[in-house]
């Protein structure tokens, strides 16, 4: 009798064994989930075959490429400083940087989430878009609101250029300056009654009186 019981009882053992071991809770990887669209500047159009590169200490990390709806989506983990980039054939390429490395080891939830929305415009041969070489924005945890957080401050510092940047390249790509080259004043001419009639001399290139 024993000999027959020995089997159901390792069995309901082992089978109790692995019901504890299924209830036991796995711990999951923090992470911060950052997504958003890419759109084009002058339409807010979203973007397909933008191409969004996850750059970790400086090693490509992670590529996404946008489809019809220009939505992307990126995991970045605690503890190290990102670089995210956003570039299209044609378009001037962005970029923003994300630091998680003050992220504490457990923090109070699974994941935090940041909306990142990128707008991109066309290149122009010739003009300066240097201010687009800095990062748009910076951010990095701040213990006050337990979460990720912008740099405002740098932000605001970098408004103006970026402002007036825009402003130029707008009226570059409008044709203002262009237009405005084109409606050059002409200069007035100037004729001496023993002129030849069909020749007349500039105002300004005429010797002044005594």
């Amino acid at each position: 009798m024993r000999s027959a019981l020995r089997p159901l009882l390792l069995a309901a053992l082992a089978f109790l064994l692995h019901a504890a071991v299924q209830g036991q809770k796995v711990p999951q990887r923090f992470y911060v989930k950052l997504s958003g669209v890419v759109t084009d500047h002058f339409s807010g159009d979203p973007i397909k075959g933008a191409l969004v590169r996850l750059l970790k200490a400086g090693k490509v990390e992670a590529e996404v490429v946008t489809r019809g709806d220009g939505r992307y989506s990126l995991e970045l983990d605690r503890g190290w400083r990102y670089s995210v980039w956003y570039s299209a054939e044609g378009l001037v390429t962005k970029h923003v940087n994300v630091d998680t490395e003050e992220v504490p080891p457990y923090p109070d939830v699974p994941f935090y989430e940041m909306d990142v929305q990128i707008a991109l415009f066309p290149w122009i041969e010739g003009f300066d878009f240097s201010p687009f070489d800095q990062p748009l924005g910076e951010a990095s945890y701040k213990q006050s609101v337990r979460n990720l957080s912008w740099d405002v401050e740098y932000t605001e510092q970098l408004r103006p250029k970026l402002a007036h940047a825009m402003d130029e390249y707008e009226k570059t790509y409008s044709g203002y300056y262009k237009r405005r080259a084109g409606r050059r004043p002409v200069k007035r001419t100037f004729e001496r009654p023993d002129a030849d009639t069909t020749k007349a001399a500039p105002l300004d290139a005429l010797p002044q009186e005594p």
